[in-house]
């Protein structure tokens, strides 16, 4: 047996790496590459990568005399694998979903703040303001996670509950899970998301949300301040695609660090280095800060 075109491999990867810029490029040109689409190609790719072991393996082929022509029908296969990865609605970003569940968590009498955080490796995260509901309810909670059931562990004090809510199974980082999370607006809370890819928006306007914290890999989040009560929010991620909601009421500041940063403001702003945003009149100060390598950022009102 005799190899001939040892290179047939690293063709294969310049085919793949040429393509994808092109593709890149002509998405920048027309304006349609947005944080959407960078997040869907990464989800695919996660969901997809033994893919690439066939690439691998049909480029050790075609080195082989006599199966040279594997080299174009492997090329052939990376170029629709590229526009699949782009362009194929993953179901992260449409919100497919699989089994549906609901929790409820209650609030002693005497809480005076209560700290929820989920553990999930990719995420569709939701929060909003519960309209009515029991006094004794912190949370109600609609999930689909797939491979397992959500996981809660509690901690209390007198005066403050934390529920930590993670996966049952190891299994389920090979999915997407979905959120739904509405709180009671009698209650006080702190927020924190760990994620490696995070597709989210919040409603805070009618919740006091003390401190929320986001952090990931990749992290798209619609984020509405709230009306009722001054936040921390703090979020971090490699690539961070948002856009920030701000009401009239709020004394906004706001920390952007990024390596590459498009930042775009629709209200007025003073600051330099940080972006203060100041209504007509304001009852307190809220603060923002996002630290990542890419950023794209919206602040409107």
């Amino acid at each position: 047996m005799s190899f001939t075109n040892p290179s047939a491999g690293d063709n294969s990867m310049k085919i793949a790496m040429g393509l994808t810029f092109v593709l890149v490029g002509v998405l920048l040109i027309f304006g349609i590459f947005t944080g959407d689409t960078l997040l869907n190609a990464f989800v695919n790719l996660v969901n997809f990568w033994p893919i690439i072991l066939v690439f691998v393996g049909l480029s050790i082929l075609s080195s082989i005399k006599g199966l040279r022509w594997i080299r174009y029908l492997n090329a052939l296969l990376i170029i629709i694998f590229v526009l699949f990865t782009f362009f194929w609605p993953s179901p992260f970003l449409s919100g497919e979903r699989a089994v549906k569940d609901t929790v409820t968590l209650e609030a002693f009498d005497s809480s005076r703040s209560i700290e929820i955080q989920f553990n999930l490796a990719m995420a569709n995260i939701t929060v909003e303001p519960l309209e009515e509901a029991a006094s004794s309810t912190a949370a109600v909670i609609d999930y689909t996670v797939r491979g397992s059931n959500l996981r809660i562990e509690e901690d209390n004090t007198q005066l403050s509950q934390k529920f930590v809510i993670r996966p049952d199974s190891n299994i389920s980082w090979l999915g997407t899970s979905t959120v739904v999370m509405k709180l009671n607006p009698n209650y006080n809370y702190v927020l924190k998301f760990d994620s490696a890819v995070i597709n989210s928006r919040f409603n805070l306007e009618e919740l006091k949300v003390d401190e929320l914290k986001l952090n990931g890999a990749i992290i798209k989040a619609e984020l509405s301040m709230s009306e009722v009560g001054p936040a921390d929010i703090k979020v971090n991620a490699a690539i961070i695609n948002s856009e920030i909601f701000v009401p009239d009421n709020v004394r906004s500041i706001l920390r952007a660090n990024a390596a590459i940063k498009n930042i775009k403001a629709d209200l007025p702003y003073t600051g330099d280095g940080e972006y203060v945003f100041e209504g007509k009149s304001f009852d307190f100060s809220s603060y923002i800060s996002f630290d990542s390598a890419i950023m794209n950022l919206k602040v409107s009102d």
